[in-house]
C-alpha cells in the first residue's frame, strides 16, 4: 500500500522477504532482538533428560520441515543450545532492559 516503510529490523541478518531491508547492525548498532523460542526444562530434571531432548531438539532444527515452517512465519534460525541460549537471554535482557529504562518503563 506504500504507507507504511520498514526502516531496520533487529534480527542478526537481513529476512528473505525484506532483502533491502539493514538491520541495526548495519546501521552500526550492536542489538539484536528476535521473536525467540526456547524450551525449558522444570528444576531438578536429570541431566540426561536435558540432554536428551536437547539432541531431540537439535536435530529437529536441522530438518526441512523445520525450515519450512520458520521460513513460512519468516523466523530466523537461532538455535542455540545450552549456555550459549543463557547468553543470549541475558544479552536480550540487558538490551531490552536498558532501552526500557531509557524510555522510563522501569
Amino acid at each position: 500500500s506504500g504507507q507504511l516503510r520498514i526502516l531496520a529490523i533487529t534480527s542478526e541478518k537481513r529476512v528473505q522477504d525484506l532483502p533491502d531491508v539493514p538491520t541495526v547492525i548495519e546501521l552500526g548498532y550492536d542489538v539484536i532482538f528476535a521473536n525467540w523460542r526456547g524450551f525449558f526444562g522444570a528444576p531438578g530434571l536429570p541431566e540426561e533428560m536435558a540432554t536428551a531432548y536437547a539432541e531431540l531438539l537439535e536435530k529437529m532444527y536441522d530438518t526441512p520441515e523445520w525450515e519450512t515452517v520458520r521460513s513460512r512465519n519468516g523466523w530466523t534460525n537461532l538455535y542455540k543450545p545450552g549456555s550459549d541460549f543463557y547468553n543470549f537471554l541475558e544479552k536480550q535482557e540487558e538490551i531490552i532492559g536498558g532501552l526500557m529504562r531509557e524510555l522510563g518503563f522501569l
